[in-house]
């Protein structure tokens, strides 16, 4: 990365994140440190609260994603 104002890409980030988890780290450790990393965060870099969706919103996705399934 040559200019120090723009943000590191998502793969430098991981890059990043590999080499400061200890060298035992398993799969689901990895996993765990990038979900953490891509949770949205708030101004000042703290973890934001998880967006709610309105019941009729999951009836509404899970209706579509049972139809899509049904198709394949």
């Amino acid at each position: 990365m040559s200019d120090t104002t723009t943000k590191p890409s998502d793969k430098e980030q991981v890059r990043a994140l590999l080499d400061r988890l200890p060298e035992d780290s398993t799969f689901a450790d990895i996993q765990r440190a990038i979900a953490v990393m891509m949770w949205p965060k708030k101004d000042d870099g703290s973890l934001a609260p998880p967006k709610r969706l309105s019941s009729d919103e999951v009836k509404e996705r899970l209706r579509a994603w049972l139809k899509s399934e049904g198709e394949k």
